[in-house]
């Protein structure tokens, strides 16, 4: 890195939220994406200070994947780096980790409810037990409510993958995807059918 830079980038860690906890000298690859995205044409910067601002690699350099919640521009967005970072970035903020997996156990998981982004993202960290963690909240809410309204089920994924073969394995993953609510709202969905049915 340009040590020109240095001071560049102290000042922008000063003054801004997102950046507060790191130090010039020790930026992960996400951080300096963050930085070059934002402030490669910002009018306070002087245009030697924006031409040192764009020697940073581009975005495209050092990204490891993307997760987004839809097809939108606006969408939120995950960028996974190389080298392990993350940059989370929504219509209405961003957040910088130096570590992706401190963002899923700080972040995600005490939740215990993801989005398919956020499933995408642990997956790609190889934190899938994680994953698996959150399904298996939904499936034992699932048949907990079963289990309270007298029906039978020996096995609540087979119930549950038997009454959503319709739906397609996308859906149904979503609703897994949302733990221990989305269980006992699809368990008291079911219970009701069942009883209509039976």
């Amino acid at each position: 890195m340009n040590p020109k830079l240095l001071p560049i980038l102290e000042k922008l860690i000063s003054r801004d939220v997102i950046l507060q906890f790191f130090k010039p000298d020790n930026l992960p690859q996400s951080a300096l994406a963050y930085i070059r995205h934002t402030y490669a044409m910002c009018r306070s910067l002087s245009w030697e200070e924006h031409d040192l601002i764009e020697t940073l690699a581009p975005f495209a350099d050092n990204i490891e994947d993307s997760f987004r919640e839809g097809n939108a521009p606006d969408d939120s967005v995950y960028h996974l780096f190389e080298d392990g970072s993350l940059w989370l970035k929504t219509n209405a903020y961003s957040s910088v980790w130096t570590d992706a997996r401190d963002f899923a156990v700080e972040i995600l998981l005490p939740r215990m409810e993801l989005s398919r982004m956020d499933a995408d993202l642990l997956r790609a960290i190889d934190m899938d037990d994680a994953v698996e963690a959150v399904k298996q909240e939904f499936f034992h809410a699932f048949a907990t409510v079963l289990r309270e309204d007298g029906i039978f089920c020996a096995d609540a994924r087979e119930c549950w993958h038997a009454w959503t073969r319709q739906l397609g394995d996308s859906l149904a993953e979503e609703l897994e995807l949302g733990g221990s609510e989305s269980g006992r709202k699809e368990g008291e969905r079911f219970a009701s059918e069942y009883t209509i049915t039976a």
